[in-house]
């Protein structure tokens, strides 16, 4: 038999390396995407996949460009790529050359780490958790498998090095609180009480997640007003940062907020009070993530606030189910000759560039859905009907990724991650649905 060797074309490596972390990229960053849908993130996995196999495919010649490129830029991307194949069982070398280079930029890298450390299958990740999760390890290692074990989900507890309570009496604080966020999953006993100690922690992410984890347990009323304070705290945070620091700031204020307005009761009479202290932006991601429609003439009011105007008309929009467009409630689009040139790039920009009309916000206001909301609805409502569990379904199939996110959280699955899994949740879930329904 002949066998024939062929050789590894260098630019060819080198660039499967640089697509892999681009194709990360945009699953990453499309989590709240108010316009791609599961197909479109069917199509990223695939060309992700790919790239990803050519480096393995290439050995160790796969492994030198891409650390070349984790060490040149330390971004998520490229640590994302280096941690999934130094996870694929060649021993821990690999994996220390990552941590190296996390130990100097644990901000830039951590979320590209932990992602791939939750993409991997578990017979891979499992022995990387347990590496990085032990009390020993670095904090920036202890941090990615926390956070790893609360994506994954509680089954990853047991791939720990240490027993997870004792990540709560850990000195750096970026430990405590991701072991808060490991516990969300599922705590009870000593658990509680280390929790509930938590909530008066020196920092203010370890309070936040203390309370998102009770929150999600039996103590939402202990927690609730401890997030709230935390919600605002960093508020004031993002405000007042720039640049990349302002970027991380607000990535972490709405997912708090998220879980906010998760952990808000339903019809809660003093919820027009929070939102009216919060700011706008914010303000109107806890209305589209909380549901309530009693809150759509908040919102209508929004749609005149430049800076969020379209944010506010999508988020009118995916609460009540109504196509601004379609209902000629959206205003003529200027010609790109009205804007100038040295405009800044804000926020209400890139909603622009997202593709997101720009609502008419009289109209809005003057739309019986905003002036008598539908008040039979005794919970979230997302697209003009109650989030229930077949609705969840739907959305979760048909629906862009920022309305999926919300489908998950009710269906107690999870949109990040590799699309062949959600998609065989999907299946089985609706195969549940339908066995129920005979």
């Amino acid at each position: 038999m002949i066998t024939q060797t062929f050789p590894v074309i260098e630019a060819l490596v080198a660039r499967h390396a640089e697509d892999a972390a681009f194709y990360w990229s945009q699953l990453d960053g499309a989590i709240r995407s108010p316009t791609l849908r599961l197909d479109r993130l069917h199509h990223f996995n695939g060309l992700l996949d790919a790239h990803l196999d050519g480096l393995v495919v290439a050995g160790s010649q796969g492994w030198q460009p891409a650390m070349a490129a984790l060490t040149r830029w330390k971004k998520p991307g490229e640590a994302f790529v280096c941690t999934w194949l130094a996870a694929q069982g060649t021993g821990r070398q690999r994996l220390d050359e990552v941590l190296e280079v996390a130990k100097v930029s644990p901000q830039n890298v951590l979320r590209g780490m932990i992602s791939a450390l939750a993409w991997l299958p578990p017979g891979c990740a499992a022995p990387v958790i347990g590496q990085w999760g032990h009390a020993a390890m670095v904090p920036v290692a202890q941090v990615a498998a926390l956070r790893a074990v609360a994506l994954i989900g509680p089954e990853a507890v047991a791939a720990l090095g240490s027993p997870l309570p004792d990540f709560l009496v850990c000195a750096d604080s970026h430990v405590r609180a991701a072991a808060c966020r490991a516990l969300a999953g599922g705590h009870h006993g000593a658990t509680v009480a280390a929790l509930r100690d938590a909530l008066a922690d020196a920092d203010v992410a370890v309070r936040a997640e203390a309370a998102i984890a009770l929150g999600k347990g039996q103590d939402a009323a202990r927690a609730l007003p401890v997030l709230l304070r935390c919600v605002i705290d960093q508020a004031h945070t993002c405000a007042a940062a720039t640049g990349w620091h302002r970027m991380q700031a607000a990535r972490r204020l709405d997912r708090w907020v998220r879980e906010l307005a998760w952990l808000t009761p339903f019809g809660m009479p003093d919820t027009g009070a929070m939102l009216a202290i919060l700011p706008p932006r914010t303000a109107l991601t806890f209305a589209l993530v909380h549901g309530d429609p009693s809150h759509l003439g908040f919102v209508a009011r929004l749609a005149g606030e430049p800076e969020v105007s379209r944010y506010a008309g999508w988020v009118w929009q995916s609460l009540t189910g109504i196509d601004l467009a379609e209902a000629g409630l959206a205003l003529p689009e200027p010609p790109p000759s009205a804007l100038a040139r040295d405009e800044l790039i804000t926020e209400a920009r890139l909603d622009a560039d997202n593709g997101l009309p720009q609502p008419d916000s009289a109209a809005l206001s003057g739309h019986p859905a905003s002036q008598s909301p539908v008040a039979s609805h005794a919970g979230p409502v997302l697209l003009g009907r109650s989030l229930d569990r077949q609705h969840a379904l739907d959305v979760l199939q048909g629906g862009p990724q920022a309305l999926r996110l919300l489908a998950a959280r009710t269906l107690g699955v999870t949109v990040r991650g590799p699309v062949h899994p959600q998609l065989a949740a999907l299946g089985w879930m609706r195969a549940e649905s339908a066995e129920g329904n005979r």
